[in-house]
């Protein structure tokens, strides 16, 4: 049954790239009709105006282990994802990988079977975009709050497995290029797998090949990774010299605030956020379990008894607002870094991620002032 059009206005509208004034997007059968000039509205008393916000696309978040009290890696089943969709919502995510980290095999073989059964039912139509598979392919020396019992290296009959699901749906894997072959990555690559370098102590050379190869992104930037130096340039020179897409968690504790500016500034359009958020996000949780440890909330840090940082408290408004007032990085772009920018990454951006006639109504309007969000 067609709905009635819906006629949304606010101080902005982004479109995915631009901030618009004085605009009204037209919806209908939750699809974008138009953005018109708010003069053209025939009836203006029509018209639902948010106010002192920007209309935006939904927020996009390609790195979420959990929030509103459930952990996909606790729990793989129906209700975790769920529960992770509906907390989403409340801070203006409307799209998101749920993120399984390092694991017994058989998890992830249950997190594919549950994944291909949700998009059964749902398509990518109710949050969920695909699934992030974070590990166990992993660098020993950069496993961060992985547990160590489960890292391997890849074989070709697992790696086999894992794509034979992007028939299904979506699929991005973290892995470290030094504990693979280029062929193994060109595998994947040309099975649809999202390839990403994370946890990963690589030379240049090694993350180069793996550039070459086809991997498309970087997990956690910074974070669980080589560092640079004059002599060896590790995985972050690497990014800085390829076009390369990388996530960001900017909770102002896995990155300082220099270098998200930094990379904002040399890498406007590869460059998005993740949360990497866990348990607590959402709640008044103090404790949880995370990866096999006992983790506390701290500071508005999620960390173990030795101070490492295991997932983090953060979502995606948060890091909005973050970028914009602490990073000094305009709305503008820190919205198309949130939106756009990781749609272009998953192959949906003429679905999500943008405002223009015939993409999905998945629409938000974020206040100016508090960053709070409402789903339109």
């Amino acid at each position: 049954m067609t709905q009635k059009m819906r006629a949304v206005t606010a101080k902005y509208i982004f479109d995915g790239v631009n901030l618009l004034s004085d605009r009204v997007v037209l919806i209908a059968d939750n699809t974008v009709v138009d953005i018109i000039d708010r003069e053209k509205v025939y009836d203006a008393t029509q018209i639902e105006d948010f106010g002192n916000c920007v209309i935006s696309p939904g927020l996009i978040d390609l790195q979420l282990n959990g929030s509103g009290g459930a952990l996909l890696n606790d729990s793989i089943s129906f209700e975790t994802l769920e529960t992770m969709h509906q907390t989403n919502l409340r801070f203006g995510t409307t799209s998101y990988l749920p993120t399984l980290i390092t694991c017994d095999f058989n998890d992830v073989r249950k997190a594919l079977e549950l994944t291909k059964e949700w998009f059964k039912q749902y398509g990518n139509s109710r949050g969920v975009i695909g699934l992030h598979i974070e590990g166990p392919f992993l660098s020993l020396e950069k496993k961060g709050i992985h547990p160590l019992e489960f890292i391997t290296k890849p074989t070709n009959d697992k790696l086999a497995e894992i794509a034979s699901y992007t028939k299904y749906f979506p699929i991005k894997l973290t892995m470290a290029p030094e504990n693979s072959t280029a062929e193994q990555i060109d595998f994947l690559v040309k099975n649809g797998v999202i390839v990403s370098v994370g946890h990963t102590n690589a030379t240049y050379e090694q993350a180069q090949i793996a550039f070459d190869n086809g991997a498309a992104t970087v997990t956690h930037m910074f974070n669980a990774m080589s560092g640079m130096t004059g002599r060896n340039p590790g995985v972050i020179g690497a990014v800085l010299a390829n076009s390369v897409y990388f996530g960001m968690i900017v909770d102002l504790l896995h990155v300082d605030k220099a270098n998200v500016k930094l990379m904002a500034t040399l890498k406007p359009t590869t460059m998005y956020l993740v949360t990497d958020a866990v348990t607590p996000t959402g709640t008044s949780m103090t404790e949880f379990d995370f990866a096999g440890k006992h983790l506390y909330v701290r500071d508005g840090r999620c960390v173990d008894d030795n101070g490492t940082l295991g997932g983090a408290y953060l979502t995606m408004n948060e890091a909005v607002r973050n970028c914009v007032r602490e990073c000094d990085i305009s709305l503008e772009q820190t919205l198309m870094m949130s939106t756009l920018t990781p749609a272009k990454l998953m192959g949906l951006e003429q679905q999500i991620g943008k405002i223009a006639k015939g993409a999905r109504a998945d629409l938000i309007a974020l206040n100016l002032d508090d960053y709070n969000c409402k789903i339109i």
